[in-house]
């Protein structure tokens, strides 16, 4: 496991925006609501050219935010531009060959879905934190089935690891979600789309917290 902060609180996932300077612009602008992980996804909506704009201006970005960049899928894109992570799914390379190439102190992060030893696979394999979901509907992957928030209290009740619950993510939705125990929530279409993304990174920032203390105040043995 890679030797970082706690990993915890609103993970902005990037969606494709042109120019690249207005993704950038979105990204700085969730830095200042308060946004505490970010990863850069494309699944090959920019050329190489803009790929390579905005990685290295998300890692000057995210460096002078004191904030963690991680890259979706590509471990080896994650090294070539120095990134502190990559997110890996299903069909991507093994959380083991993430840790081998990118070293002992990058951030890797794993897509679980609900099987029993997936989060302790994740763990052995040098993962430092899960993602599951969508547990609401989700503008970026219609496609995906809702999962029932019952796997995610199996999933956070099983993982040593933080967990991040993803998919459909609003700032009420912040709010239950942190009330199952969840490290944080990652979010895309509620930041990336939003008219004032720095405001709607400080409302989730804040339901999310507000969801954490009612879990702290709720009485042993009961969620909030």
């Amino acid at each position: 496991m890679a030797s970082r902060r706690k990993l915890e609180g609103v993970y902005l996932v990037t969606s494709p925006k042109r120019p690249v300077s207005r993704l950038l612009g979105i990204v700085e602008e969730s830095l200042k609501g308060g946004t505490a992980l970010v990863q850069f996804r494309d699944k090959g909506d920019f050329t190489e050219t803009e790929r390579t704009a905005a990685l290295i201006e998300l890692v000057e970005t995210s460096r002078r935010f004191r904030v963690p960049l991680l890259v979706n899928d590509d471990p080896r894109l994650a090294a070539r531009f120095r990134a502190d992570g990559v997110h890996i799914g299903r069909e991507d390379p093994s959380a083991a060959e993430a840790r081998a190439l990118l070293g002992p102190r990058a951030i890797v992060g794993v897509t679980v879905y609900g099987g029993k030893d997936e989060e302790r696979r994740a763990a052995d394999a040098g993962a430092d934190y899960v993602a599951a979901g969508p547990f609401f509907p989700s503008p970026t992957k219609p496609e995906e089935p809702v999962m029932d928030v019952e796997v995610l209290d199996r999933i956070v009740g099983r993982s040593a690891l933080p967990v991040f619950a993803i998919g459909g993510i609003t700032a009420p939705r912040a709010r239950e979600l942190a009330g199952h125990g969840v490290a944080g929530v990652a979010v895309v279409s509620a930041i990336m789309d939003a008219a004032d993304p720095r405001r709607a990174t400080a409302d989730i920032v804040r339901a999310f917290a507000g969801g954490q203390r009612g879990l702290r105040d709720a009485p042993r043995g009961r969620k909030a």
